[in-house]
């Protein structure tokens, strides 16, 4: 028996076209969850450059606070340090470093102060903010 396709045209004429629109829809979907995606993406790259930049800021607040603890001809003390810095450079822009100091007992040397600089840095950008805290030691 052979088969013959040309005897019923009109029986196989709509199957093209729900097969196109099946493509359609399934390629948006695959367009939609990729476009998601990139979005989700984006967002987490911003927030990983903002802690990066409160890292930065953190740590150049405790450099100027030991730059200001350590004076070249003077004695150390925490009331030299100031408590905050706000930065206007290109990089560390819009983010700030509270500074605190405390001199605390030195478990090697008694007679030598030991100072602890906490430096909390923050930098906000749009609706994103962040912080890191480094803490420091010095003698």
């Amino acid at each position: 028996m052979c088969l013959n396709l040309r005897s019923n045209p009109k029986a196989n004429r709509g199957s093209s076209l729900v097969m196109a629109l099946f493509i359609i829809v399934l390629m948006s979907a695959l367009l939609l969850a990729l476009g998601r995606q990139l979005i989700s993406s984006s967002k987490s790259v911003s927030i990983e450059v903002q802690g990066n930049r409160a890292f930065n800021a953190a740590q150049s607040g405790l450099q100027l606070g030991l730059a200001q603890l350590f004076p070249v001809n003077n004695t150390a003390s925490c009331t030299a340090v100031a408590a905050s810095f706000s930065f206007s450079q290109a990089g560390l822009q819009s983010c700030q470093a509270n500074l605190s100091c405390l001199q605390v007992a030195n478990p090697d040397d008694a007679t030598r102060p030991l100072y602890r600089l906490t430096s909390s840095g923050s930098c906000h950008a749009g609706d994103v903010q962040s912080s890191r805290v480094l803490v420091m030691e010095a003698y």
